[in-house]
């Protein structure tokens, strides 16, 4: 989802990115990823689906991660494909971004319920506080900021938005916090495997995080948890948390691009497991 690394130069040429980059350059990966796991949750929860809050999630996603890593690469982050698109081209999607926003405000007012309106809109402000302390604080100031959880926290909360006022009871919450434990592994992995690639700019706390570790005590505790009350999310979860073991296993022998973009593939496990799930 949101690879974050930290080198300021700006002039070095790259080649031309390869085809299977360009859905994270356009930043289209993550809502791609949101939706699925938002109808999953839905169906899971028995909740009824409805087209607004899938399309204001895809909407509400592309234009956080488009502004995020416009204003990384406003700040000299252009090490990485990504941030060099942005920097290239951010005076073209800025008129693509502000009408997105616009559409989003207009049928999150008039189409959503009061109450999902009301949560979207609590949320809203996490997302904004959490632009201040990032883009807004020197980087000395927040050199402890949890930027990995915080990315994960947010995104896991959106993608189970639609679902919250259908959650009952311990397993549906663990799902919902195994889910986050998910997102959190993405990001702290991405920033530990980029952080690699760029041995000058390390960020020494990133690589060590346990990703492996991690991972698989997500599996376990989504086995043990949930194989009897959820037992489809919880395959979802695991799925997804195996797969995270075995692409930090082939670190070094893939690309920082290959392991950014198998990172998000990990959590596309809901292709998988939504069949087998019916809808209210």
């Amino acid at each position: 989802m949101l690879g974050i690394a930290r080198n300021p130069d700006w002039g070095v040429a790259a080649p031309g990115p390869k085809f299977w980059l360009w859905p994270n350059l356009l930043s289209l990966d993550a809502p791609f990823v949101a939706v699925l796991w938002q109808i999953l949750f839905l169906r899971c929860f028995h909740a009824a689906e409805d087209a607004p809050p899938a399309i204001l999630l895809v909407t509400s996603v592309w234009l956080i991660y488009a502004a995020d890593r416009v204003l990384d690469a406003w700040r000299g982050e252009c090490a990485l494909p990504r941030h060099r698109f942005y920097r290239a081209h951010w005076r073209l999607l800025l008129p693509i971004w502000i009408a997105v926003l616009a559409a989003s405000a207009w049928l999150a007012l008039t189409r959503l319920p009061a109450a999902l309106l009301q949560h979207g809109l609590a949320l809203l402000a996490a997302v904004i506080a959490y632009f201040a302390i990032v883009h807004g604080v020197k980087w000395t100031s927040r050199a402890t900021w949890p930027k990995e959880a915080s990315v994960g926290l947010l995104f896991a909360l959106g993608a189970s938005l639609a679902a919250w006022s259908n959650v009952r009871g311990i397993a549906d919450a663990a799902a919902i916090a195994l889910f986050f434990m998910l997102c959190w592994i993405n990001c702290a992995a991405i920033q530990k495997w980029e952080s690699s690639e760029w041995a000058r700019h390390i960020d020494w706390s990133a690589l060590d995080w346990p990703v492996s570790r991690a991972s698989l005590g997500v599996a376990l505790v989504a086995g043990l948890l949930l194989c009897l009350h959820r037992p489809i999310l919880g395959g979802a979860e695991m799925a997804s948390a195996l797969a995270f073991v075995a692409l930090d296993r082939f670190v070094g022998r893939l690309s920082p691009d290959a392991l950014r973009v198998l990172a998000d593939v990990a959590l596309l496990s809901p292709v998988v497991f939504l069949p087998l799930v019916k809808g209210v």
